[in-house]
């Protein structure tokens, strides 16, 4: 009695044991039709001015003379950040002046002709040598005369013969000489001294060029973020650190990755939230200006535990509505909210393979691709 007692108890252990799992499974794996789906877009950022950081250095290899610029000091483009020892570049200069006058003065002389005094020296020259011609003419008849006579030697017949031979052709090169003092210049000399002035010209400019790369300028109107380097110390363009640092800080934006998975859902005119522990209130709102046309390795990270680290981002550039002052580098946290967008007159266009909208965006300095290439690396 006892053994079929402990069966039947195991047999409804069993079969609730069963009930239970089979009521547990049903319950795990229904969809919950109340649960919302995430609908914002996440995403890390840092905040950039008008154009990122823009890492100058000097085009040539020499001491520095003189630092213009203090950090934080704010710029115009084209302004003189510092210089470096020109004296050699200088007298390279002065060189290449002088050789272009010397090339010009030339030519001058080529088309001016020689000089009156010279052409009356060599028609004089040429009269005094026609004047010798014609007495050794006369005294050679005289004694050529006297030699069929008899009456001569012949060996001074042979010298007087020689004498009107040497007087013909000393007149010949007196008259070729005064011909040519009284011709004008031929075109190929002409040509000629035109090309050694373009040679000269073209030495001259490259002397000023060389000169002018000593002068380190700001490409853009900003704010100088760093200034590593002191007088007197000797930098070039492949220095590992550069001299000085600078950005347009005119206005800020925001540069954020957003994760792959999110990346699809972006559209021009998103608006946009921007939070940081040092920003003020809430946050800074803003909207999407530009979006990258592909995916790329993840370059900010947030170090946090869930992070992923395989994952590609797309690169999103937001402009903000109210600018405070900000901090360029600091790290941001967006939100970027898909339902609203701030609609925009302005039609999407894509310039350098970067989808854009609005007249408000990011302006950015030819070398300023080079430094953020540079900072990837």
């Amino acid at each position: 009695m006892t053994k079929v007692t402990m069966i039947a108890v195991g047999t409804t252990v069993v079969v609730a044991l069963g009930l239970m799992i089979a009521t547990q499974s049903q319950t795990s794996f229904k969809p919950s039709a109340c649960e919302p789906r995430q609908h914002m877009i996440y995403a890390d950022g840092r905040i950039e001015g008008s154009t990122p950081e823009i890492e100058l250095r000097p085009q040539m290899t020499g001491q520095i003379t003189n630092v213009y610029v203090e950090e934080g000091q704010a710029v115009e483009a084209g302004e003189v950040l510092l210089t470096l020892d020109d004296r050699q570049y200088r007298c390279d200069v002065a060189l290449a002046a002088a050789e272009l006058e010397m090339a010009k003065a030339q030519r001058e002389r080529l088309l001016n002709g020689a000089h009156p005094q010279q052409r009356s020296e060599a028609r004089a020259m040429y009269e005094a040598k026609r004047a010798e011609w014609e007495r050794a003419r006369v005294s050679w008849e005289r004694i050529n005369n006297l030699r069929e006579a008899r009456a001569v030697s012949q060996q001074e017949a042979d010298d007087k013969k020689t004498l009107l031979d040497t007087l013909t052709a000393e007149v010949a090169a007196a008259k070729a000489r005064m011909i040519r003092l009284d011709a004008s210049a031929r075109p190929d000399e002409v040509e000629i001294e035109n090309a050694r002035i373009q040679a000269a010209s073209a030495r001259l400019e490259l002397a000023k060029v060389r000169q002018d790369q000593t002068v380190l300028r700001a490409p853009c109107r900003g704010q100088i973020l760093k200034v590593d380097c002191r007088e007197g110390e000797l930098t070039s363009p492949a220095s590992a650190e550069p001299a000085i640092i600078m950005a347009d800080t005119s206005h800020y934006y925001v540069r954020a990755y957003v994760d792959e998975l999110d990346a699809p859902r972006l559209k021009l005119g998103m608006n946009a939230t921007i939070t940081a522990d040092g920003l003020p209130g809430d946050g800074l709102k803003g909207r999407v200006i530009r979006l990258s046309p592909r995916m790329g390795h993840k370059e900010l990270w947030s170090n946090r535990p869930t992070e992923r680290q395989d994952t590609k981002t797309r690169e999103i550039w937001i402009e903000l509505e109210d600018e405070h002052s900000l901090l360029l580098g600091l790290r941001v946290d967006v939100v970027v909210d898909p339902r609203q967008a701030t609609p925009t007159t302005a039609e999407p266009t894509t310039i350098d393979n970067t989808t854009r909208i609005g007249p408000s965006e990011p302006q950015v300095h030819e070398s300023v691709f080079q430094s953020e290439n540079h900072e990837q690396r």
